[in-house]
């Protein structure tokens, strides 16, 4: 082996690797947050970004679970999130909600701010088994 290729292998190997997270991964994110609630989409906000589009949804809660921030059924909320266009290797993207489509809803509140982030990745809005 030359320098130039072991040198090569050596940088490979030591790239964090991207891949696709495991069904347990994202049920641990699913269990672990701290809002889990059943919404229904009222309005879609979405704007092109670099490598994605930001999405601002308004939702109403139809269903509580569990949640630290005492959500009640019938309050709206704010949930914003970046969605990944790039189509790179890695974590499911989050995807972008549908009006009128209910969802569970896996969030956490944005620390300072009156909205909510998805608490579980790409898998924010559907149960994990």
């Amino acid at each position: 082996m030359t320098l130039l290729s072991i040198t090569i292998a050596l940088v490979i190997s030591v790239q964090p690797g991207l891949a696709e997270l495991p069904p347990s991964a994202y049920k641990e994110m699913q269990e672990s947050a701290p809002e889990y609630v059943d919404i229904q989409v009222l309005k879609v906000k979405t704007e092109k970004v670099t490598d994605g589009i930001m999405v601002d949804i308004e939702a109403k809660v139809t269903g509580v679970k569990r949640s630290e921030s005492n959500l009640k059924v019938g309050n709206t909320i704010v949930i914003k999130y970046f969605h990944d266009t790039r189509g790179l290797a890695g974590p499911a993207p989050i995807p972008i909600l549908d009006e009128g489509e209910s969802y569970p809803a896996f969030l956490v509140k944005a620390d300072g701010n009156d909205f909510y982030e998805p608490a579980a990745m790409g898998r924010s809005f559907s149960v994990v088994d």
